[in-house]
């Protein structure tokens, strides 16, 4: 995952306090700090960054949304909301979406809970309906859900649209946990729910 490098706003004043989902969840890739997603960064000492004054300017320029977004009050801090939201540049995101300001990672760390939680599916239409790339990932190979979600018919039927959010959790829980052909699997299931959403979405259309 690459985050969009972004300049200091007035909410990024808000501390990140007990907070390390960036420190974990995120896979780092700068010549000057490499990590896997899921792995805690080796320099976080259990109660904070350990190098945090001379720390790399990947992480010095790292924003989480909670911290960029004013419509996310405070119970979205990732350690309480257990969900990461990553603002990206809009030039990363797929073709059809590259008009929007930008797109929109969201790494789900607290389970079906955080995803029913009151609040997580209305942001997630909210985000649709402005035309807004939304990939969601459980540390695991993403899925955009744009591709499953109709931004009208979700936002008139939260609970189903709860219940396809978790649903689509559980594939991506599965595939991360998993390698070689049952990873392939858990992706080829995660790619008929698309298939199947984009037809019913055609077929909607045209009705």
């Amino acid at each position: 995952m690459k985050p969009q490098r972004t300049k200091s706003t007035p909410l990024a004043k808000r501390e990140c306090g007990p907070c390390r989902a960036c420190c974990q969840e995120l896979k780092i890739a700068a010549p000057e700090l490499k990590k896997k997603a899921g792995v805690l960064c080796r320099h976080h000492t259990g109660s904070g960054c350990g190098i945090y004054a001379g720390r790399p300017l990947v992480c010095r320029e790292f924003l989480c949304g909670w911290r960029l977004f004013e419509e996310l009050g405070d119970d979205w801090r990732p350690d309480l909301s257990g969900a990461l939201i990553v603002k990206r540049a809009a030039a990363d995101m797929p073709k059809q979406f590259r008009g929007a300001e930008y797109g929109i990672s969201i790494v789900v760390t607290g389970g079906e809970a955080a995803i029913r939680r009151p609040g997580f599916a209305e942001y997630i239409v909210s985000l649709l309906k402005r035309g807004i790339a939304v990939n969601m990932s459980a540390a695991s190979p993403s899925t955009l859900l744009n591709h499953h979600l109709e931004p009208e018919a979700a936002g008139r039927n939260l609970e189903a649209t709860r219940n396809t959010l978790a649903r689509l959790y559980r594939m991506l829980k599965a595939a991360r946990w998993k390698r070689g052909p049952m990873m392939l699997w858990h992706l080829y299931r995660l790619e008929v729910e698309r298939q199947k959403a984009l037809m019913e979405k055609r077929l909607s259309k045209n009705s």
